[in-house]
């Protein structure tokens, strides 16, 4: 302490003992600060925790962000609990509980639903895997020290809220909860909530299903039928579900041989014939049989496990956005990173903002300057920057999930394995209910590895599985033991990208596209995971009949298809330090192409094995699109481009279709003048909704869309009052973008809804939107003749029915109005940050019933925009259609690495505080909306200047 407040003295100056806040003295006449923040500003509350080596100072700046002064890591951490809970209480117990399947406890008697959740969530097992991955932590290790006194300071300030006196109180807007449902933690808890954002993260068992479900209803109904216009749609299902992205961008191209590249032996991507992929006769491999009987009864846990994954947000909807700049591409000369990644847009945010600041004078190993977002009930920071290296993450879609078909014995103790049958072994859980009675169930372990069996759930209960019927497991990388948080840590004290490469070692679950820079001017990226090897009969795939075995598919459960106990070696998981092109940006697409040429299976390693890593990733185009933005700027990168970039809403469906939509509508226009010469449209444009001028001004507002805008999906309202933009390229295009996107659905239903109601389907589980544009490209797909009529549809036709729909539609609809000039896409695009309550509407922002927004905050973009805003295409009947969204950039950070000292701009979708009556509570979500930052204080003079309170904690035990 008395070297560190000579420190302190020397770089603050000489300042007296200030009588308010009180002082002591080192011995020899340095007066020692109160805090480790120094002297001033003063202190405005003081919290006694207890366990505190030290005192510690949290600054909270005009942001609202918390920066966390202290003189042991641990110290660091069990404040960031304390203080967590009290900025995001709620919040924090929800997710927890969520994670271990404790939902219902308090809120199932009003939501049944929840129960299901809780099934769904024991069944996978977060809760006994992260006891295991705590029991593991060997007693001293640092690492359990600081998730003991993380989870000790929030079990602290929950002992207070039940405490008599109420040291610590819930916002007035909370209510439902009872206090006594804020329980202590423990660092098993901590590591639960992370393990639960892996699994948002990489667990696809509810998509494999899904999506296997429907394969087998399609080839059910058109592919074994003996009508003939049914029978002949059966190869159509390589087009609803086509693995090849819209746009082939890549995150690195010609991985690996690019010289910044590690990997030195090439591989083959896609580059042979499909026959030299067989690696057992086609007639020795058979896929997995399941009866619809036995998706059926799967519908349980599917639904219960989307009721977990909508606190994060909807994984179909990924948007995630890094990129990262070497000082050659730069005005500055230094490296400049951003990152915004996309989950739920809720209230209160995903994430919070912190700074954590450790000196040690003892101990520098203790030592760290690290700041960023936090996850709530994860210690330290997940994603952000210290004084040397920043970082940036979005989702890898990696395929680490496998679903098996398996064959129960007799009396359905157990499954048949190689011929042999082997019981399960049993978990037993027991599910306390709000108001009823538990529910007790056992979780039926495969004990070969293939995890738990996928339960039934019938009336939010479990039921014992049919011997008569098959049964599905799950197998997932994440319900093994690891240690993602030494990934985490390492980041923290990283001092250059190769310190980060180190760490990111340990990083085996939930895999991440990681992109990080340095003050030294380096860049790297890596999508480092366990990656798991499979039997060779479990890419049995042909592409030409789109049948086979295939890892995102329910596969054989009959020991053919095996995990080899093999991960996909580290030097072939893609990864690259300063490659030549001076930049690398990824956007959960195809890292390195396996998919492009429409087959995942049948890329080999160097030395012939198999390099399957997905079936699905992003569309490609935000790669694209990124990357074009990039090339353009060439060697003169800021960071405010950066941040435009980041706000980038160009509609690439708008820029894909529009032009087919044109071509359409001119053809209509010469059967209009010509009868006869495009047949496909005679109907159509003799009917009383085809309206010449209105289609001409149509025409008009698509080609300026494409000339004055480039296709910018733009709101058209004021963001402060709501009212019409007054800008005429904005309205402009406003409308167009309003115009577009009802068609968009209108023309998604004319498409697909005939195929969708033979199969019983309500929607696809594959991306609509992609099977559209490649029906659209292809334009001899059946997939537009209309099953229900006797006469044949065309492209053609679709198009131009579904435009007359959309505008008649426009035209009857109150928030368009007659005024074809007044139409905007924010009216009906919108944006609430939804409560994680609905029962507490106050706590969303903008909150119900709010009179300037009362639908929520208009929005600009449409779908796979740079700056992703997707709205749901569940439904296409245009009068249940929902426009708005709730899904996207959870942060808007760029950062540049300068020696000097990391400049860092960001702004979240959310305040610091979820409670409506603090002002940190939608201050931050005022700028997101706008597509505005701020800059992040970072250094002692910046969070001085930025101060607006100072909260001292100390331990009753410290001085």
């Amino acid at each position: 302490m008395r070297l560190r407040n000579l420190l302190l003295t020397l770089s603050l100056g000489p300042i007296a003992c200030m009588s308010h806040v009180g002082c002591n003295s080192t011995g020899d006449g340095i007066p020692e600060a109160p805090g480790p923040f120094g002297y001033t500003p003063k202190i405005d509350f003081r919290t006694q925790i207890e366990r505190l080596e030290g005192p510690v100072d949290v600054v909270r700046d005009a942001h609202g962000m918390v920066h966390i002064y202290a003189t042991t890591s641990a110290d660091a951490m069990r404040v960031e609990g304390y203080q967590l809970a009290r900025d995001r209480t709620a919040q924090l117990e929800l997710i927890r509980r969520i994670a271990e399947g404790r939902m219902a406890e308090l809120l199932g008697g009003l939501s049944p639903d929840l129960i299901d959740s809780d099934i769904s969530a024991r069944t996978i097992g977060l809760h006994r895997v992260a006891k295991k991955m705590y029991e593991a932590l060997p007693a001293e290790s640092e690492a359990k020290k600081l998730l003991d006194a993380y989870a000790d300071g929030i079990s602290q300030f929950n002992a207070r809220l039940n405490s008599e006196n109420a040291e610590e109180v819930l916002p007035q807007s909370m209510s439902l909860l009872p206090l006594t449902a804020f329980e202590p933690w423990n660092g098993a808890d901590v590591l639960a909530v992370a393990r639960f954002q892996s699994q948002e993260l990489s667990l696809t068992a509810d998509e494999e299903i899904t999506q296997s479900s429907f394969i087998a209803k399609w080839r059910t109904v058109f592919g074994a039928s003996t009508d003939e216009q049914l029978k002949k749609r059966a190869p159509l299902l390589a087009q609803y579900a086509q693995f090849k992205p819209l746009d082939t961008a890549t995150v690195l191209p010609g991985f690996p041989n690019d010289g910044g590249h590690v990997q030195s032996q090439p591989l083959e991507i896609g580059s042979r014939p499909i026959a030299q992929t067989q690696v057992v006769p086609r007639a020795a491999v058979r896929p997995a049989a399941v009866s619809p009987a036995t998706f059926d009864a799967a519908n349980g846990f599917v639904s219960g496990l989307g009721k977990m994954r909508s606190f994060l947000g909807e994984r179909p909807f990924t948007g995630s956005n890094n990129w990262v700049v070497a000082p050659s591409r730069t005005a500055s000369g230094h490296a400049i990173l951003a990152s915004d990644p996309h989950l739920s847009l809720s209230a209160p945010a995903v994430f919070w903002m912190v700074h954590l600041n450790v000196i040690n004078a003892s101990d520098p190993s203790q030592d760290m300057d690290v700041a960023g977002l936090a996850f709530p009930g994860i210690a330290g920071v997940i994603l952000g920057y210290n004084r040397n290296v920043g970082w940036g993450a979005t989702t890898a879609l990696y395929d680490v999930t496998d679903v098996y078909s398996e064959k129960l014995n007799g009396d359905a103790s157990g499954v048949v394995f190689n011929g042999q049958n082997v019981p399960f072994e049993k978990v037993h859980e027991t599910i306390k209910v709000q108001g009823r009675d538990p529910i007790e169930y056992d979780v039926l372990m495969v004990p070969h590895h293939h995890g738990p069996l996928v339960p039934t759930i019938v009336d939010h209960k479990v039921v014992a599985p049919d011997p008569s019927k098959a049964a599905l497991s799950m197998r997932w990388t994440g319900m093994e033991p690891t240690n993602e948080l030494a990934a985490v840590f390492g980041f923290m004290r990283a001092k250059t990208v190769e310190d980060a490469r180190v760490a990111i070692r340990n990083f085996s679950v939930g895999a991440q596209n990681w992109v990080f820079a340095d003050t030294n001017g380096d860049i790297f990226y890596s999508s480092q995971s366990q990656i798991p090897k499979r039997d060779k009969r479990a890419y049995s795939w042909d592409p030409n009949t789109f049948s086979g075995t295939l890892p995102c598919f329910v596969l054989p459960g009959d020991g053919t298809a095996e995990w080899t106990g093999e991960y996909l070696p580290e030097a072939n998981v893609p990864h690259a330090k300063n490659p030549s092109s001076g930049y690398i940006a990824t956007a959960n697409n195809d890292q390195v192409g396996v998919t492009v040429d429409n087959d995942p299976s049948n890329d080999k390693l160097p030395n012939g094995d198999p390099m399957y890593m997905g079936c699905y990733f992003d569309t490609g185009l935000r790669e694209a699109r990124i990357k074009k933005r990039i090339e353009a700027v060439g060697n003169k990168m800021t960071p405010e481009e950066m941040a435009s970039i980041q706000g980038d809403a160009q509609s690439p469906l708008g820029a894909e279709l529009t032009p087919k939509l044109l071509e359409a509508l001119g053809h209509a226009e010469e059967e209009r003048a010509t009868p006869g010469s495009r047949p496909d449209l005679a109907t159509v444009v003799k009917s009383a909704a085809y309206d010449p001028a209105l289609i001409a001004e149509v025409q008009d507002v698509f080609r300026r869309w494409a000339l004055d805008k480039d296709y910018e999906a733009s709101a058209g309202l004021n963001l402060d009052d709501n009212t019409l933009s007054a800008d005429a390229g904005e309205a402009l295009a406003s409308k167009a973008t309003l115009i577009f996107n009802v068609w968009l659905v209108r023309m998604l239903g004319a498409t697909f809804d005939d195929e969708l109601g033979k199969l019983e389907f309500k929607t696809s589980p594959f991306d609509m939107r992609v099977a559209l544009v490649n029906a659209v490209r292809a334009n001899d797909s059946l997939l537009f003749d209309d099953l229900n009529t006797a006469t044949p549809e065309s492209r053609d036709e679709r198009m131009v029915t579904s435009l007359l729909d959309a505008l008649a539609f426009l035209k009857a609809d109150k928030r368009a109005g007659q005024d074809r000039n007044a139409w905007r896409w924010g009216t009906f695009h919108t944006l609430r940050f939804a409560s994680l309550v609905p029962l507490w509407p106050a706590l969303s922002i903008p909150p119900g019933g709010d009179a300037t927004f009362p639908n929520g905050f208009p929005r600009h973009g449409d779908g796979y925009n740079v700056d992703v805003a997707t709205y749901s295409t569940k439904t296409r009947d245009l009068s249940q259609v929902d426009f708005s969204y709730a899904h996207g950039p959870t942060q808007r950070f760029v950062i540049e690495m300068d020696p000097a000292g990391p400049r860092a701009r960001n702004a979240l979708p959310g305040g610091a505080v979820w409670d409506d009556t603090n002002k940190h509570f939608r201050d931050e979500a005022e700028l997101w909306r706008r597509n505005q930052n701020h800059a992040v204080s970072f250094t002692h003079t910046e969070v001085k200047a930025e101060a607006e309170t100072r909260t001292l904690y100390s331990s009753s035990a410290s001085k």
